[in-house]
């Protein structure tokens, strides 16, 4: 493996390569899909705020434009508070990244003329943390009566 190298080991529940062994083989940075080691990669990070963008404002569909757009969001709220070897990416409670996701996906979606509705970047982002907002409270009392189960914890 190369010096510095950086290496994204996707496949779950059991990486392509253990973390510590591939930081013994050379590698600078390494993130999994998993969440008991540092740097989750992870989809939900993307999917609710791309998503919430694009039904916010009607976009007709999902652009590479749009994932690319949000792509850099999330490397911009990680850069905002500090990126360390074992933290290049915002962590899943780290809740107030998704509804920035949301506003990527819908401004880029109205640069593209694909949007059905135009929206200024703040009320995009007020609604969008509103109803995350909600919908995430909404959760935690279904959990705490016993409605919903927990998650399993690592």
């Amino acid at each position: 493996m190369a010096e510095d190298a950086v290496v994204f080991a996707c496949a779950n529940p059991i990486p392509e390569i253990w973390p510590w062994d591939a930081k013994e083989a050379g590698a600078r940075i390494v993130a999994t899909g998993r969440s008991d080691f540092p740097n989750q990669l992870n989809n939900s990070l993307v999917f609710p705020g791309i998503f919430r963008g694009a039904l916010d404002v009607r976009a007709r569909t999902i652009t590479d434009e749009m994932a690319s757009a949000v792509a850099r969001e999330l490397a911009g709220f990680a850069e905002e508070r500090s990126i360390r070897e074992d933290d290049i990416l915002p962590r899943m409670d780290e809740w107030e990244v998704f509804p920035r996701v949301a506003v990527a996906a819908a401004m880029t979606a109205q640069e593209q003329g694909i949007a059905r509705l135009s929206k200024p970047r703040e009320q995009v982002h007020a609604e969008a943390a509103k109803v995350m907002w909600e919908a995430r409270e909404t959760t935690r009392v279904l959990m705490r009566e016993g409605l919903i189960p927990e998650p399993p914890g690592p």
